[in-house]
């Protein structure tokens, strides 16, 4: 078998990485194992992109924390754009109007009553926060949370929520709403994610009875085992001849 990238000579190792054959002239060797050239290049450019990934430009920006706030008090989603935060701005009204719509249609219920009050406070803390990292340098793409991640980019969840949404105010219009979700909907909704939590922790619990009844049953199998063998004896060993290891207690000076 010849080199790949010399095809006049022998090859003596083959890759560690993609298996190409290598002569002597052709083999890198990294931490003791061989690696062509080729190998070398993409590793060095992977971890290149790992570097650039993970940096985190330091751009300081004089934001006003308690300016950043009031906005956020006076209307959710205001401070987010006056970080320059513009996704989360607009997730944090859209969540907000939604919660509010919510509570209007139910006639005050108060799960949803808490939820825009909740949203409404968490959206001033997150401005709070939001605005005391980037006067600290650090940028607003890197100071997104997890709600704006989840719906950055996902156009799934987009669609529903401004479908419910919108949906919510038709039935207002042409129905009365409240007597329906009260009744209804709600009641569906609970019953539904009851029997789901239930679901999932009676096979959680099955499954587990199953593999220990299984483990508890099969103790007794006479498993293949080496040192059951007659050439593995206690007798076969001399204990006298064994290293003796002395402990003495020692003062250090």
């Amino acid at each position: 078998m010849n080199c790949s990238y010399h095809t006049e000579n022998a090859a003596v190792v083959n890759c560690n990485g993609c298996g190409k054959p290598l002569c002597p002239s052709c083999d890198h060797r990294i931490k003791g194992f061989p690696y062509c050239q080729d190998c070398i290049v993409e590793g060095v450019e992977l971890l290149r992109n790992r570097k650039s990934m993970a940096y985190v430009p330091i751009v300081r920006k004089q934001t006003s924390p308690f300016i950043s706030t009031v906005l956020s008090l006076f209307c959710p989603g205001l401070g987010a754009a006056y970080n320059g935060q513009t996704s989360k701005a607009l997730i944090h009204f859209l969540v907000f109007i939604g919660l509010f719509q919510m509570a209007i249609l139910s006639g005050g219920m108060a799960v949803f009553v808490l939820g825009f009050l909740g949203m409404w406070l968490y959206a001033a803390l997150d401005s709070w926060r939001t605005a005391q990292m980037i006067r600290s340098g650090v940028t607003p793409n890197s100071a997104e949370d997890v709600l704006v991640q989840r719906f950055s980019g996902n156009a799934k969840l987009w669609g529903i929520v401004l479908t419910i949404i919108g949906v919510s105010f038709v039935l207002q219009t042409l129905f009365n709403f409240n007597q329906i979700l009260t009744r209804f909907i709600l009641p569906l909704l609970l019953i539904g994610l009851g029997i789901h939590l239930l679901r999932a922790y009676l096979f959680k619990s099955n499954s587990s009875s199953d593999l220990s009844g299984f483990y508890r049953n099969n103790r007794s199998l006479d498993y293949p085992d080496s040192f059951r063998e007659p050439e593995y004896s206690s007798e076969k060993f001399d204990l006298s001849d064994d290293f003796q290891t002395h402990v003495r207690n020692k003062n250090w000076k």
